[in-house]
């Protein structure tokens, strides 16, 4: 039998009394995702067409071209597009490799610390690098590398576990043991991660890998006892740390770190102000700080129910200054209206749905893990994004997978639909039929 019929054959093979092969139980060939594929592809057009739209006036005038912001948009996608088949295409299992796990785990960590120590400060946050002129915003491949530390951790406990590691004498030492392996060490791993992110500073990237972190966890099927006393212990060791650092602070950097979050209280006013009434002694945001929320709710709220027609959109001329990134939602919105805001909305909903697919009929722990985590970031990145443009939740500095311009987002969010794809090809449980003889 050739090596290319074994993968289609399973265990069960019936025989005649002869000794020759009465019937055969064969497996369904390796088929990619086809619908998560097909949305994939609906959004990247989509997205680079209203990308158009919305940042034509403002690439016209800063670069002199207005196709300068969709030309590289288009080259981020195109290079995360093959990167996306490639892996695709690439066994699944090849990847749940314990050097590989530390590889990544050690790639996140030295890149944000390179980036807190070396990266360039863009508006007050040090979030960049630059690698031969060209921008890096290293905390999406952070969002890329944590999801996959915890996948790779969890399957390679699991499987020392199966050859006896990790076992006491006694019961009570026994579920300390296991709240340490379960939640404990990962939780520090990934929480030192999250630590440097957040002294960019980077709030939304922080909150968004402290989700999608959670979430990966819930997906490993750990005991509630081990979250319970892991919990407890990594909440111990997170205050002695916290508290000991802060302690040994002078008053100058003290005063330098509150002033590094003073945008997070001025975002949080922003919000505030514009979803309650104004109070006598109550600190409020005042206009210039509430310019850009303003004109992104003008701009939905302009569209009405079929929007003022693609390209007609007046906000995107200056007057709502990220239009092509944060707000381009808006901007969609506003030209195409209510149906074209629904429409967005339908395309991730179902983008979660085919991906949490994946992740339920996924054959290990490992696939089961990657899948879940790399959909939550896709779909929670876009509804938060969404939430910031109608006003629904403070600004957050989110941008929208697939539309908005972003040429680092938008290649790692194309590498995590290659890995989706791979484990929908190779990871998954596969169908069989009986095959007669």
């Amino acid at each position: 039998m050739s090596r290319k019929m074994k993968h289609l054959i399973s265990e069960n093979v019936d025989f005649n009394d002869d000794g020759k092969i009465k019937s055969l139980d064969v497996y369904a060939p390796f088929r990619l995702n086809l619908g998560i594929i097909i949305l994939v592809m609906i959004m990247m057009a989509f997205g680079i067409l209203m990308l158009f739209s919305a940042s034509m006036p403002k690439a016209y005038t800063s670069q002199g071209n207005s196709m300068y912001y969709v030309i590289r948009q288009g080259e981020f996608l195109l290079a995360g597009f093959v990167m996306a088949i490639i892996i695709a295409f690439l066994p699944i299992k090849k990847f749940d490799f314990w050097p590989i796990t530390i590889l990544v785990f050690l790639v996140a960590l030295g890149v944000a610390v390179w980036t807190m120590w070396k990266g360039e400060v863009v508006n007050g946050a040090r979030r960049w690098i630059f690698i031969g002129g060209t921008s890096f915003q290293t905390s999406e491949l952070i969002k890329i590398a944590v999801v996959f530390f915890i996948a790779g951790y969890r399957s390679g406990i699991q499987r020392l576990r199966k050859k006896g590691w990790f076992t006491a004498k006694k019961s009570f030492s026994q579920k300390t043991v296991d709240a340490i392996v379960d939640i404990t060490f990962p939780g520090i791993c990934v929480l030192v991660v999250l630590g440097i992110v957040l002294a960019q500073p980077h709030m939304s990237c922080f909150l968004i890998l402290g989700a999608i972190s959670f979430i990966s966890f819930l997906c490993c099927g750990i005991p509630l006892r081990s979250w319970i006393r892991g919990g407890a212990i990594l909440l111990a060791i997170g205050i002695i740390g916290l508290g000991g650092f802060y302690m040994t602070l002078s008053t100058a950097k003290r005063e330098k770190i509150q002033n590094n979050f003073a945008h997070v209280v001025t975002r949080l006013n922003i919000f505030a102000s514009m979803n309650s009434e104004e109070e006598e002694g109550e600190e409020k945001a005042d206009e210039d700080e509430k310019y850009q929320s303003n004109q992104s709710i003008i701009a939905v709220g302009s569209g009405g129910m079929t929007g003022v027609g693609f390209g007609n959109s007046r906000q995107k001329y200056m007057y709502l200054p990220e239009a092509h990134n944060d707000y381009v939602y808006s901007i969609i919105c506003e030209e195409l209206g209510f149906v074209g805001g629904v429409s967005v909305l339908v395309l991730f909903w179902l983008f979660m749905i085919g991906g949490f697919y994946v992740s339920w009929k996924a054959n290990s722990l490992f696939t089961r893990v990657l899948t879940a985590g790399y959909t939550s970031l896709i779909t929670l990145q876009a509804f938060l994004n969404v939430g910031v443009d109608i006003g629904a939740i403070p600004p957050t500095g989110i941008t929208l997978p697939f539309f908005s311009f972003g040429g680092t987002a938008n290649f790692f969010f194309m590498i995590a639909v290659g890995i989706i794809l791979s484990v929908s090809r190779t990871g998954t449980k596969r169908k069989t039929m009986k095959l007669v003889v």
